[in-house]
């Protein structure tokens, strides 16, 4: 039996990522964090400074959300590796619309940010005590993920769309991926001490806000804060959408550098 056009193109971005090396780069690279990240800083943050209890339990939550950021990532080094080789062209005048393309480049995000967290999870357990997640808190951390895998595909998406050098590509997704982990609460929390500057900084952050909701999630303590974290990641998420449709139709297919 024929395959649907979009899953013919999620199958054909699986099979296009599946190099051994980059598969073990991609997801080894945050399990190597949280393993010596988890067990280093354990022995710095005393029990109880942080609301997770260890620290190793307050970094896995946050390791977890980074993975929407990996999965857009790979969505968006997809879009413009085909750029690169004019295989969007190709894609464009095949039996494919831009539409199907598109969702194909989001559900493969999706995808492999749901293959991360089941990773940080299966590493997470011989540190630290996963707890009984209820039905809701299970939902909220799969529809954090997803809508923040979609927000940043898309934005990534968006910005490759009106790029022509893979030089300005990939220096605005390092800077970007730098910033959302590192100025996020994925590492630390926001406290007391924190500058306000740097805080209102964290606090603009969308990563910072699907890591507070996976974190409350695992802790079973969901409340009024986490529904408004899905909120903005949702909001973020349809603009970005809507960007990324929007340079899909306006987009030159031509030969970029």
């Amino acid at each position: 039996m024929r395959l649907p056009s979009l899953l013919r193109l999620v199958v054909r971005n699986f099979v296009s990522n599946l190099d051994p090396l980059a598969m073990v780069i991609r997801f080894g690279q945050p399990a190597f964090l949280v393993v010596v990240l988890g067990t280093m800083f354990s022995a710095l943050v005393p029990p109880g400074t942080v609301a997770a209890g260890s620290y190793m339990a307050f970094l896995v939550p946050g390791a977890i959300a980074f993975q929407m950021v990996a999965g857009g990532v790979i969505a968006g080094n997809l879009f413009w590796l085909d750029r690169r080789w004019s295989m969007v062209e190709q894609i464009f005048v095949g039996p494919f619309r831009r539409a199907e393309y598109l969702a194909a480049l989001v559900l493969t995000a999706l995808l492999f940010s749901l293959v991360g967290v089941g990773l940080m999870i299966l590493v997470a357990i011989p540190f630290i005590h996963l707890p009984a997640l209820t039905a809701l808190d299970l939902a909220v951390i799969l529809l954090t993920i997803a809508m923040g895998g979609l927000f940043f595909a898309t934005f990534l998406i968006a910005i490759g769309t009106r790029l022509r050098s893979a030089n300005a590509y990939f220096t605005i997704q390092s800077f970007i991926q730098l910033f959302l982990v590192f100025l996020s609460t994925v590492y630390y929390p926001v406290s007391a001490k924190t500058p306000r500057l740097l805080a209102d900084v964290l606090y603009a952050n969308p990563l910072t806000y699907a890591a507070n909701a996976v974190r409350d999630a695992f802790l079973n303590r969901l409340g009024t804060t986490d529904v408004l974290a899905l909120g903005i990641l949702s909001g973020l998420s349809l603009v970005t959408f809507a960007l990324a449709a929007w340079g899909f139709r306006t987009m030159d297919p031509g030969a970029v550098q």
